[in-house]
């Protein structure tokens, strides 16, 4: 039985573009084992929660997104209008792939 503070190891995912963590939780990384716990269950739950590992890098569900969005195009469904205060109108719309927001103010 361990007691009192233990120093320990283990492998935490990290994008190899961005730098974000794998996290499975808002708030802590998900720490695995070994490289291979690591590798295995990302390639086991790859479809499941979009971030992959290439057998040279790994790479977060929001690089694959922008890197699709970079390549084809955004896909926007259609726009949002909205009358603010003292009579201000804007029109907006966020990419479904990406999820990158644009907005622009009517006349």
């Amino acid at each position: 039985m361990k007691t009192g503070l233990v120093t320990e190891v283990h492998v935490v995912i990290y994008c190899d573009v961005c730098g974000d963590v794998y996290s499975e939780t808002d708030s802590e990384s998900t720490c695995f084992d070994s490289t291979n716990h690591a590798v295995g269950y990302l390639n086991a739950r790859s479809a499941g929660v979009g971030w992959i590992y290439d057998g040279d890098k790994v790479i977060c569900d929001g690089c694959q997104a922008l890197a699709r969005c970079t390549e084809a195009g955004h896909t926007f469904p259609d726009r949002r209008v909205t009358v603010r205060r003292l009579n201000k109108t804007t029109r907006s719309r966020t990419c479904i792939v990406c999820g990158i927001f644009e907005i622009e103010a009517l006349p």
